[in-house]
């Protein structure tokens, strides 16, 4: 039996039942105040505290926002808007966006549609999804790319080429894969 509340209707395979709202809707509306839209049910105390603090922490460069000079944080960093400035975070930056300037950063992850003017070294990985660009040199211990790049690749670990990547420039990595469809343009060099 299936049953959907409507503002104090509950309806019943298209049946209506009236309901006691104030004995219900009290201890619901409390607990929905104060619980966080990313939090899940199952998650423990402990992992409920870490995820308000990351959010706490995160910062979010909108879409109509135009940043001049330069950013840094100590948290996730999230671009939709325009960066003219270097970008450095101790955490992940997600960029959907524009970046004109050097990014610095433990994780970085350029979406589809992102687009950085600058060099960018990741102190883990770094992906670039399909439809994403960038111009610059790359640096990173593990790489995945999906889209464009002029630029010369410096990997310690796994470098990933999907099929609609397109690198223009020299890679040197440990170990590269790459799936039907990538282009290479420039030389590869495999680290002992």
């Amino acid at each position: 039996m299936f049953k959907k509340k409507l503002g104090g209707i509950i309806q019943v395979d298209g049946e209506e039942d009236t309901l006691d709202t104030a004995a219900v809707e009290e201890p619901v509306a409390a607990e929905a105040a104060n619980a966080p839209v990313s939090e899940d049910v199952w998650d423990s105390d402990e992992e409920k505290a870490a995820k308000r603090e990351l959010q706490e922490q995160s910062s979010v460069i909108g879409k109509a926002a135009v940043i001049t000079g330069d950013l840094g944080a100590k948290g996730p960093v999230t671009i939709t808007g325009v960066v003219h400035g270097n970008v450095s975070c101790e955490d992940k930056i997600c960029i959907r966006g524009e970046v004109v300037g050097n990014i610095t950063a433990k994780s970085v992850l350029v979406m589809d549609g992102g687009r950085v003017q600058g060099n960018i070294a990741s102190t883990t990985d770094l992906v670039l999804q399909t439809g994403a660009a960038i111009e610059g040199d790359l640096v990173a211990a593990k790489m995945n790319l999906e889209g464009s790049l002029t630029g010369n690749i410096n990997c310690s670990g796994d470098l990933c080429l999907g099929a609609k990547s397109v690198v223009t420039g020299d890679i040197s990595t440990k170990d590269i894969c790459t799936t039907l469809g990538a282009h290479i343009n420039g030389r590869v060099e495999m680290k002992g």
